[in-house]
């Protein structure tokens, strides 16, 4: 009797300790969003707007409601924000590199701007509590929880809970690891498909969740014929990319129309894109170009020595399978353009974030981290390109 009702305190200790921990990261969560929209407010006041381009402003672009006219509310559908919304409500013209799965949830909720924050907001809660949740199962609470305050404060966050796909793409990934490592294949499956429509790195997530299937030793092999869906997602838009655009692989050359200097039909090899921005950055003068080109450098390098870290602390293999083909086919066209955006959604970097023991450098990056989180969003909100 007395061993039934101690199983059943240690089982309540345990309900309620899960209770506390999810609701000190939804404070946590809360206040970071919060904090967002003081470089908003301190931007509309410092820097003059940025109307050089017509996707850094969404009413040269689109047409919303007058009362969303707000600084603190606008700037987050800046740049490929106003391409979601836009194709969320006229349809594709000639937008093909923006995958489908995003704006589509965008026009089945409503479509507006203000909903649409909401949206995104609501998908990065999402994703935290899921990102938490996959890392407990390999490390100590207290790595979870700094590699979510890393996440948090990393420089270019502020893109999960604007107009983008960032938090998208990043619940879909986390939630087809979780279920894989629950055994439940058909929801890791479906999550997957439905990640090769949200970005086309997302084809990283096959050769992942095969490795996962087949380490778990799994004897059940009726279950691989699911693997079938995976690519159906991908199949999809490129069957719409055919009957749109006359182009099975549009969403491709797409990218190379950008002028960012994007190859798309050969792969560059990362080497020669260091070498020429070391070039930029030598014989170019210092102007805000240059300090993108210095972000966008540096952004490789910090992410290379991570998944270099992440491999020796033998972060799990599939992680990194998913991880290395994502990073792989970014930094292969010939340009780091995007990169410090990118890197957010290369989720076991975070994870070798948070083993690393060092104070200084733990000290260093909840001081300069936070820094550039509000300079690049002060600069972002309005209408400068940072990523």
């Amino acid at each position: 009797m007395i061993s039934v009702i101690s199983i059943a305190l240690n089982q309540k200790k345990k309900m309620l300790s899960s209770v506390l921990k999810r609701f000190n990261l939804g404070i946590l969560f809360i206040a970071w969003r919060l904090a967002l929209f003081i470089p908003l407010i301190i931007g509309a006041y410092l820097l003059p707007y940025n109307l050089s381009s017509p996707v850094s402003y969404i009413y040269h672009y689109i047409n919303q409601n007058l009362s969303f006219n707000s600084v603190s509310l606008f700037p987050w559908a800046n740049f490929d924000g106003i391409h979601y919304l836009n194709i969320a409500e006229h349809g594709y013209t000639n937008q093909a590199r923006f995958f489908p799965l995003f704006p589509l949830i965008i026009k089945a909720i409503s479509g507006s701007l203000a909903v649409s924050i909401v949206l995104v907001t609501i998908i990065f809660f999402l994703a935290s509590l899921l990102f938490k949740k996959l890392i407990d199962l390999d490390f100590p609470s207290q790595i979870a929880t700094r590699g979510l305050v890393y996440l948090l404060l990393f420089p270019t966050s502020f893109f999960f809970v604007s107009i983008y796909s960032e938090g998208l793409f990043l619940l879909l990934t986390l939630s087809a690891f979780y279920f894989a490592r629950k055994k439940m294949w058909f929801l890791s499956i479906i999550c997957a498909m439905l990640l090769m429509a949200t970005r086309f790195v997302g084809i990283a997530i096959l050769p992942a969740l095969l490795y996962e299937f087949f380490r778990g030793g799994s004897n059940q092999y009726k279950k691989l014929a699911l693997f079938l869906l995976v690519p159906l997602g991908l199949i999809a838009y490129s069957l719409f990319n055919y009957y749109k655009w006359h182009n099975f692989l549009y969403f491709i050359q797409a990218q190379g129309e950008l002028g960012n200097n994007r190859s798309v039909s050969s792969i560059v090899f990362f080497p020669q894109t260091i070498f020429r921005y070391f070039k930029i950055l030598l014989t170019v003068p210092i102007n805000y170009e240059w300090g993108i080109a210095l972000l966008e450098l540096i952004s490789f390098l910090f992410a290379g020595f991570l998944l270099y870290f992440a491999w020796k602390k033998k972060i799990r293999i599939s992680y990194l399978i998913f991880a290395l083909i994502n990073f792989a086919i970014i930094i292969s066209t010939g340009t780091f353009s995007g990169l410090p955006r990118y890197v957010l959604t290369i989720f076991p970097v975070f994870i070798a974030l948070a083993l690393i023991e060092s104070k200084v450098f733990k000290f260093a990056y909840m001081i300069i981290s936070p820094v550039l989180l509000f300079i690049l969003l002060m600069l972002f909100s309005r209408g400068y390109f940072v990523a």
